[in-house]
């Protein structure tokens, strides 16, 4: 296996250690926004299955304007990150998928790792997120999601500041997490904390959360289905977008960017090397780079990879977002020895 390869994750981990400064992108009816119309290579013909582990209307949305656009019939199988990857891994040397479109860095890097991913470059990878693009071009951040604090602010007590806020007494029982067993998000949140903070400060915050009956259940969805019904005031780590989403349905939530930092987690795609389409493969992969299809994962309160491209109006931009200083490569090759560790302290 080539040493870059091994290497893949040393080209993106600084950027995430230290924080942008902060800045915004034009509102989407400014001047300066990015306008253009992609057309669709000559000679385009056959299938393609897409495994989309994103919300089945945004997965919708950008299958239908890409087979407008080239006449590929896409099949998508969509689901969580997890059971996307255990699809793939079942699938083995034959796998269904051509392109694949995770919610977790972490897999995609594995497989890149793996050697199962076909490196390419879509266009308009000059303007993507400085460490969204994989070393070798193996997998690329498409879009992205924070991991916040989501309050029910008809439930909470106070508006937290900072993670460590929710251990305290007037917290008692109000908080739930995703479970990290079933979240790649949660479970790299806890790999960038320990990255961070080293272990001793990650876990007497942990100590002091549980001691305050924070509970963990679910992934991403069923946590703040739980808040959003009233059960608990806060999502500990919950995705943005899905507050941001509801939230402008009506539903009293407010998303806190915590004071200590998070993580951004670039949703990666990439073509994997046993495509039977890799000419269509490769279009769908420049079609979603496209400010078209990134203001669709705009519209749906995803930060999207270009950074010419506006976010949705209330949703916060990428330079807004303090993330904790840690490194991808300690998430990849710690996250599963973080993950036993924890779930052996609280979930044993």
């Amino acid at each position: 296996m080539p040493l870059s390869r091994r290497a893949f994750v040393a080209g993106i981990a600084s950027s995430v250690l230290a924080t942008a400064a902060c800045g915004r992108h034009p509102e989407p009816n400014s001047t300066s926004a990015v306008t253009s119309s992609w057309t669709a290579p000559p000679g385009l013909t056959g299938e393609l299955t897409l495994y989309s582990a994103n919300p089945q209307e945004l997965t919708d949305e950008l299958v239908a304007a890409f087979t407008k656009l080239s006449g590929v019939k896409v099949t998508v199988f969509n689901g969580e990150t997890g059971k996307i990857t255990a699809k793939l891994d079942k699938e083995g040397a034959r796998p269904l998928a051509d392109v694949v479109y995770l919610a977790s860095w972490t897999p995609a890097a594995q497989y890149d790792y793996d050697g199962r991913t076909l490196p390419y470059t879509p266009r308009g990878a000059d303007r993507i997120h400085s460490g969204w693009i994989g070393q070798d071009h193996g997998f690329v951040g498409r879009d992205g999601s924070a991991l916040t604090m989501v309050v029910n602010t008809n439930l909470t007590p106070r508006l937290p500041n900072d993670w460590a806020d929710l251990a305290a007494p007037e917290f008692h029982g109000k908080v739930i997490m995703p479970d990290p067993r079933e979240s790649g998000t949660a479970r790299d949140l806890l790999a960038a904390m320990v990255s961070a903070w080293g272990k001793d400060r990650t876990w007497a915050m942990f100590d002091g959360l549980f001691a305050n009956g924070m509970t963990v259940r679910g992934g991403n969805g069923p946590a703040l289905d739980e808040v959003t019904a009233g059960s608990y005031a806060v999502v500990l780590g919950g995705v943005d977008y899905s507050a941001y989403d509801a939230a402008a349905k009506g539903v009293p939530l407010r998303v806190i960017s915590p004071a200590s930092g998070t993580i951004i987690t670039p949703r990666p795609i990439f073509i994997l090397n046993t495509t039977r389409n890799p000419v269509a493969a490769k279009a769908l992969v420049d079609y979603m780079f496209t400010p078209e299809a990134q203001r669709i994962s705009a519209a749906h309160k995803m930060i999207p990879a270009r950074t010419d491209v506006p976010v949705a109006p209330g949703t916060r931009t990428y330079d807004e977002v303090k993330q904790l200083p840690f490194s991808w490569e300690f998430v990849k090759g710690s996250g599963a020895d973080v993950l036993t560790e924890f779930t052996g302290r609280y979930l044993s």
